[in-house]
This record gives C-alpha cells, structure tokens and sequence, in this order.
C-alpha cells in the first residue's frame, strides 16, 4: 500500500545536522507512527514519503523552508531577570514556558544574559538549519 492522504504510516528516521552529526534517531528505539496530511510532521518529510511503500529507504536533505522554516527574529525577545518566576533557573540554555495571549504554552530558550537583560529565543532549536535525514517505511495502513 502507498502513503496517501490519511495513510498511517510507521517509519523510522535517523536525523543528521549540516556537519553530519546525529541529532536523533529512532532506529534503536520505536519507530515514529503518523497520518499523512494530518502536518503531524514536518513537511519537507511528508511530501518526500507521499506516494512511498513499506521497505522504501532513503537519504534526503531538506532546507529550512521545509523543515523548521527560517529564523524569525520576532521571536527572538529580552526580559529583565526580575520577570522571571523565583523557580526558574536563569542560565544559557535554559528553557522558560510562558503563555501567549491566546493561554498557548510557549516555550522560549535562554540565548544570552547580559547585565539586566536576558535574551530568549522562541523559534524551534532546528530553525534555520539544513537537515539530513535518513528513513526507512516499515508500515503503511
């Protein structure tokens, strides 16, 4: 059977970045289970399996657009350390959730301090970069 629309599809993937280190992998681990054209994941990902069957293995690459989507510099945002809840550990790398004005969960990454300013980064980790990917269909219903 090929991926089409509302297939559930079962692969695994192994994810690479631009200097060829692994970022993740499910090879070892369960395998990722999705619905087609449910955007359940990323699209360059959804529109490269379309149409494939079980056994297809590949290596692609995909550029921001199609992945993650570039760098928005919106999100990229400076709050002073006295905004920051007492529980919440104040240090490069640290992730802060807050709520957007429609109550969503976000999540915002702490790329810097300096003096009264600390600098946090709203976009996906993954944003703006090239991945390569390697995948292999194991199920298609």
């Amino acid at each position: 059977m090929k991926i089409k629309k509302g297939s559930r599809v079962s692969f695994h993937y192994e994810l690479r970045d631009e200097e060829g280190n692994v970022i993740d992998s499910t090879f070892d681990a369960e395998p990722v289970i999705y619905i087609q054209g449910e955007g359940e994941i990323i699209p360059g990902l959804e529109e490269f399996l379309e149409g494939e069957e079980p056994g297809f293995e590949a290596k692609l690459t995909l550029p921001p657009e199609k992945a993650y989507g570039p760098v928005n510099d919106d999100l990229i945002v400076f709050a002073g350390p006295d905004n920051f809840d007492d529980n919440v550990q104040i240090e490069v790398g640290s992730a802060v959730e807050t709520e957007d004005p429609d109550g969503e969960i976000v999540t915002f990454r702490i790329i810097s301090i300096e003096e009264d300013k600390v600098y946090l980064d709203g976009n996906h980790p993954l944003a703006g970069k090239t991945l390569n990917y390697r995948v292999e269909v194991l199920e298609v219903h």
